[in-house]
């Protein structure tokens, strides 16, 4: 199978796909980019293109980002760009596959360091005049009044 705008070589020819198709090349749903010649310079694959590789030549090709490109020229410069010919495209991204199995559960991590004491109250702020107490804590950390007179008032009720 092959997809719309794939490049082939097929009896010695180079070939693009016009459409997908399961047909070999030699239909109507290809074109010829090159006949069969006895003096024809082949491509070169070299890969995944790379900046700093500075020594590509004309009829290298590479891969980049799921594209393939053919250097115009010797040196042909950053891909892709004015020295190098888009020769396949990316294709659209495949379905999802099914999800696999649950793997096996791995081995425990090491034990962390140790944290530091949490705080504790050390003593009691007394608030007479508005029902409310306030705990002063062992890391001088602020906590808001804790608020009574609901707890005084309904207690009056229920014993009265």
């Amino acid at each position: 199978m092959h997809y719309e705008a794939d490049v082939v070589t097929h009896k010695g020819g180079t070939w693009q796909a016009l459409r997908d198709t399961a047909r070999e090349p030699g239909d109507g749903d290809w074109i010829m980019l090159a006949q069969a010649g006895r003096d024809a310079q082949p491509f070169n694959v070299r890969g995944t293109f790379s900046e700093t590789i500075a020594d590509y030549k004309k009829f290298d090709v590479v891969a980049l980002n799921g594209s393939s490109f053919v250097a115009r020229s010797d040196a042909p410069g950053a891909c892709p760009g004015s020295g190098w010919q888009l020769i396949a495209s990316a294709g659209r991204p495949g379905k999802p596959g099914p999800k696999g199995e649950r793997g096996e559960k791995g081995l425990p991590g090491t034990k962390g360091d140790r944290g530091e004491a949490a705080p504790v109250i050390l003593a009691w702020k007394i608030d007479q005049e508005n029902f409310a107490v306030t705990p002063i804590m062992s890391d001088a950390s602020e906590v808001p009044p804790i608020e009574l007179r609901g707890l005084f008032e309904q207690f009056q009720i229920e014993t009265h």
